[in-house]
C-alpha cells in the first residue's frame, strides 16, 4: 500500500514538470486554412500572435470543419479535414470559442499549441438539425459508443429498459448480463462502477430515468487505465452533466404500462456562475414487475425408483419503489485546476410475493405428490458514494494530472418468508414452513492517480496507481418453525466475512504518425484477500495492445489483444442460501476462484460507422452457473462454479447510420460465434458447444410535422452457456418523439416487446436428468415521457468526468 501512494506520488511529480519535449506543429503547407476577416468588429491591437491545434471528437477522430473563432468578432477559422487549424490572433486575446453542430460549444483560453475535445450536445438533441447530423451510434477499434437521447425507444423509461432494447446486450430480471454473447461483463456509472450484481443491479438500473442518460459505451478493447475486469468488455453509462453559465432545470416524468404501471419521475439542475458549477438530480421511482416461470426436469431411474417428472409453475410479483440522488460541485481554481466533489446514493425498498405449483409424477402416475409453495420477501437497500477530486490541466496540448479519494457505504436488511405445503395421493400432507433474516453492510475506500503525457501530437504517455480496500460483513439467520416455535437451523445459518485489498499500476504509451498508430499499455494488480481463516495473495500482469493501419477516408486496420481478470463477484462468493422451495435452492461459492481471459479482434473500421470484426477469445476457469443434484434428494442446487475452459470465435458486423432514403436511416448489428465450454463432473470430462447468431436493427426515421420516428428489434439464436443452452429469443420496439413549446419541451410516445417475445428459456442436462426453464417478466409496455427544459445562460468550456472506484462486484 505504502508502495502504491509512493509512485503515486512520483507520478505527481512528473506531472508538474511539463516542460519535457517540444510541441510538433501542423504543416501548414499541406492543409488550407480559412481565414474570416469580413468588415465587422475587430479586436483592435497591433501585435498579433498565430495559434495552432487539432480538434477531435470524444473517440480521438479529428473533426472537419469545426469552427475557431475570438466571441464577438468576426475573426476565426475552421478545422481541415484532418482536424488542424491555424489562426493569426491579437496579442490580447483572452477567450476562443470552439462550436461544431452537434456537439456542445466551448470556450477555452488561447495558447500557442492546442488540442481541443469537442462533446456531443444531447441537451438539444430535439433540434431538427442537430438530428440530421449527429448519428446516434458510433462506431471505432475499442468500443460502440450509443447516445440514448436520439431514439424514442431509449430516451423513455429507465436505464434497465435502455439496456434491454441495445442490440447485443442481454439482461434478465436476475442480473445475469451477457454483452455479445459472453457473460463477465462489468458496468460502469460515470466511469465509476456500480457496486451491484444480480437483483440489486437491475433495481438500481431501474430506478436511474433514461432522459439522465448521456451516452452508453460499450468497450470491447478497455486501455491499461481501466481496471482489468471484464472478460466480455465494459458497460459505461454516462450520465447528463450541464456545464452553462446561469442555471439549466429539466423536468422529467415517465410512465409505462403492462400488466403493472411503473413511474419514473425526476428533476436536474445545473448551476454555473464564476468559478463554481454545481449539478444534480432527485428521482423517485414506484412501480411493480413479475416474474412467471415455469420448470420441467426429469430425474433418472435409479435401482429403486422409477423416471421421475418434475413440473412446476411460480409467479413472483416485484413491487419497487426507490429515492435516487445525485449532487456534483466543481470549483475551477484557476483556468487549469479544478477541484471537485460528487455524492451519489439510493433508497430502496422491494417487496417480492409468490405463488409456486409444483407436481412429481411418473410414465405410470399422473400426480404423485404435489407441492403448493407461498413465498414474501421484504428487503430494504441503501447505497451512498462519494468522491473527492483535483484535476490539473498542465497545457492545452493535453497534458493532465488528477488524482482522486472514493468512498462507499452498502447496507441490506431482508427478511424472507417460506411455506411449502405437500400433499401426497397415498399417505398424509406436511408442511415446512421458514424464514431467514439477513443483513450485512460492504465499505469501501479508493485513491487513485493519473497522468496524462502528451510529449506531441503524435506521441503519449499514460500512467496512473490505484489502490481499493474492501470489508464486508454479512449474517443469515434461518429458523424453522416448529409446534408454533421458531428454532435456527444451524445447517443453513451462516456469517460471512470478507477482506480485500488490490493494489494497480498501469503505463501505456501511444504513437500516431500517419499511417500507423500503436497503442501498448500493461496493468500490473496485487490483490490479498481474506475470507473467514483462509487467506490468499496473487500478482497478475494485463498486457493489452493496439495497433492500427489508417486508409484513405479515415478507414483503418486494427488489431487488438488484451488480458483480463474476472474474480468473483461479492453475491457468488457469499455462502447464504437463497430458498425458492424445498427442491430448489441458491447458494454462493466460497471456493471460486478468478478467471482469465486472452481476446484477439481483427477488425476494419470505416468512418466510425461501420466495423468487421474476426476475434477469438479463450478463458480458463471460466465462472459459469452450475446446476446439480443433492445426492440422495431431487433438490437442484444452483451454484458459480470453475469451469475448465471457454473458447470462442466467429465474425461480428456493425453498421451505423445506413442512409437508405433521405428520411430514413438505419443501424445494424451482427455477429456470428462459436462456443466451446468444457468442464469435469464425477471424474468425466463434459462438453457443451455450438454456433450462436445474432442480429439487431434500428430504424430512425423523419415525419411530418417535426416528429420522429423509430422501430427496432433483435433476435437472439440457441447460444452455448456452460451446462445449459439458452434458447432463441427475439423483440421488436418503437416510438415517436417531438420537440414542443419552441424546443422547451420533449413528448416521447413508446412501446416495447411488441409481441411479448423477449423472454428467456433454457435447456440442458443436470446430473443424467434434462431441465427447460421459460421465464417471462412485464416487458411489454406502452408508455409515455415528458420533458420540461429550463435554461438561462450560454454553453460554456465542458470538464471530463472524474473517473473513480473501477471497483468490485457487490451483492448481498
Amino acid at each position: 500500500m505504502k508502495r502504491v501512494i509512493l509512485i503515486a506520488l512520483v507520478i505527481q511529480c512528473v506531472g508538474l514538470s511539463h516542460l519535457w519535449g517540444q510541441v510538433t506543429t501542423p504543416n501548414t503547407s499541406q492543409q488550407r486554412i480559412k481565414h474570416v476577416s469580413e468588415s465587422g468588429s475587430r479586436p483592435k491591437s497591433k501585435e498579433t500572435k498565430t495559434i495552432r491545434g487539432k480538434i477531435i471528437d470524444e473517440t480521438g477522430e479529428p473533426i472537419t470543419g469545426a469552427t475557431i473563432s475570438i466571441p464577438e468578432t468576426t475573426v476565426g477559422t475552421v478545422s481541415n479535414q484532418n482536424g488542424l487549424f491555424q489562426l493569426s490572433i491579437p496579442a490580447g486575446t483572452q477567450s476562443l470559442t470552439i462550436s461544431f453542430i452537434g456537439y456542445a460549444t466551448q470556450e477555452v483560453a488561447p495558447e500557442s499549441q492546442m488540442k481541443i475535445t469537442l462533446h456531443p450536445d444531447t441537451t438539444q438533441i430535439n433540434q431538427v438539425d442537430v438530428v440530421a447530423q449527429q448519428p446516434n451510434v458510433q462506431v471505432t477499434a475499442a468500443k460502440t459508443t450509443i447516445y440514448p437521447s436520439l431514439s424514442p425507444t431509449t430516451s423513455s423509461g429507465s436505464a434497465y429498459s435502455v439496456l434491454k432494447n441495445l442490440p447485443g446486450v442481454i439482461i434478465n430480471s436476475d442480473g445475469s448480463l451477457y454483452l455479445n454473447g459472453k457473460s463477465g461483463v462489468k458496468i460502469l456509472v460515470d466511469g465509476k462502477n456500480s457496486y451491484l450484481s444480480g437483483t440489486d443491479l437491475v433495481n438500481y438500473l431501474m430506478s436511474l430515468p433514461a432522459s439522465s442518460l448521456k451516452k452508453i459505451d460499450l468497450i470491447t478493447h478497455p486501455s491499461a487505465k481501466y481496471e482489468a475486469a471484464g472478460n466480455a468488455g465494459i458497460i459505461d453509462i454516462s450520465t447528463q452533466k450541464t456545464n452553462a453559465v446561469g442555471y439549466n432545470l429539466n423536468v422529467n416524468t415517465n410512465y409505462e404500462k403492462g400488466k403493472y404501471g411503473r413511474a419514473n419521475n425526476n428533476v436536474a439542475f445545473g448551476y454555473r456562475q464564476n468559478k463554481w458549477n454545481a449539478n444534480g438530480m432527485y428521482g423517485y421511482y414506484q412501480g411493480s414487475n413479475y416474474v412467471d416461470l415455469t420448470i420441467t426436469r426429469d430425474f433418472p431411474a435409479t435401482a429403486t425408483e422409477p423416471l421421475t417428472f418434475f413440473d412446476q409453475d411460480s409467479y413472483r410479483k416485484r413491487e419497487n419503489r426507490s429515492h435516487y440522488f445525485n449532487l456534483g460541485v466543481d470549483f475551477y481554481a484557476t483556468p487549469k485546476t479544478t477541484l471537485g466533489m460528487t455524492v451519489r446514493g439510493s433508497s430502496t425498498n422491494n417487496k417480492e410475493n409468490g405463488t409456486l405449483h409444483s407436481v412429481f409424477h411418473t410414465l405410470t402416475t399422473s400426480n404423485d405428490s404435489t407441492i403448493q409453495s407461498l413465498t414474501n420477501n421484504d428487503a430494504n437497500r441503501k447505497n451512498l458514494t462519494s468522491s473527492l477530486y483535483i484535476q490539473h490541466q498542465i497545457d492545452s496540448l493535453g497534458k493532465e494530472i488528477s488524482a482522486s479519494a472514493n468512498g462507499l457505504y452498502y447496507s441490506a436488511n431482508e427478511t424472507q418468508f417460506h411455506q411449502d405445503v405437500m400433499s401426497r395421493t397415498s399417505g398424509p400432507s406436511s408442511e415446512d414452513v421458514s424464514q431467514a433474516l439477513k443483513d450485512g453492510s460492504i465499505k469501501m475506500y479508493s485513491g487513485r492517480a493519473d497522468l496524462v503525457y502528451p510529449i506531441n501530437h503524435q506521441w503519449r504517455f499514460d500512467a496512473g496507481a490505484k489502490s481499493d480496500i474492501v470489508n464486508i460483513n454479512d449474517g443469515a439467520n434461518y429458523e424453522n418453525r416448529q409446534n408454533g416455535q421458531w428454532i435456527t437451523d444451524p445447517g443453513l445459518s451462516t456469517m460471512f466475512n470478507y477482506r480485500e485489498n488490490i493494489n494497480a499500476l498501469y503505463v501505456s504509451g501511444k504513437m500516431q504518425k500517419k499511417p500507423w498508430t500503436a497503442e501498448l499499455g500493461l496493468r500490473v494488480e496485487n490483490t490479498n484477500v481474506e475470507a473467514g481463516s483462509v487467506s490468499q495473495s496473487y500478482t497478475n500482469y494485463f498486457p493489452n495492445l493496439l495497433l492500427s493501419w489508417q486508409l484513405p477516408n479515415t478507414n483503418a486496420l486494427n488489431l487488438t489483444y488484451d488480458k483480463r481478470i474476472d474474480r468473483p463477484n461479492y453475491h457468488d462468493l457469499n455462502p447464504f442460501v437463497y430458498v425458492f422451495d424445498g427442491y430448489t435452492y441458491e447458494q454462493g461459492n466460497t471456493g471460486l476462484k478468478p478467471q482469465f481471459t486472452n481476446r484477439f479482434i481483427f477488425s476494419y473500421t470505416i468512418r466510425k460507422a461501420y466495423k468487421l470484426s474476426l476475434f477469438y477469445t479463450n478463458t480458463t476457469q471460466a465462472i459459469i452457473k452450475s446446476y446439480f443434484i443433492q445426492p440422495g434428494t431431487k433438490r437442484v442446487l444452483v451454484m458459480p462454479t470453475n469451469m475448465s475452459s471457454h473458447h470462442s470465435y466467429g465474425i461480428q458486423g456493425d453498421a451505423a447510420q445506413l442512409a437508405l432514403t433521405k428520411w430514413w436511416k438505419t443501424s445494424l448489428h451482427t455477429q456470428l460465434a462459436q462456443d466451446n465450454y468444457q468442464w469435469m463432473e464425477n471424474g468425466s470430462t463434459l462438453r457443451n458447444e455450438g454456433w450462436s447468431f445474432q442480429a439487431g436493427l434500428q430504424n430512425r426515421i423523419s415525419l411530418p410535422w417535426g416528429w420522429s420516428g423509430e422501430v427496432s428489434g433483435f433476435y437472439n439464436s440457441r447460444m452455448a452457456n456452460g451446462q445449459i443452452d439458452v434458447l432463441p429469443t427475439w423483440q421488436v420496439s418503437g416510438g415517436i418523439q417531438k420537440s414542443l413549446f419552441h424546443r422547451k419541451a420533449t413528448l416521447s410516445i413508446f412501446s416495447n416487446d411488441w409481441f411479448h417475445s423477449n423472454h428467456t428459456r433454457i435447456k440442458g442436462v443436470i446430473t443424467g436428468g434434462h431441465v427447460t426453464t421459460n421465464e417471462f417478466d412485464d416487458h411489454t409496455v406502452l408508455g409515455v415521457s415528458f420533458t420540461w427544459h429550463f435554461k438561462k445562460g450560454a454553453d460554456v468550456k465542458k470538464v471530463k468526468d472524474k473517473k473513480g472506484i473501477d471497483s468490485k462486484r457487490i451483492s448481498l
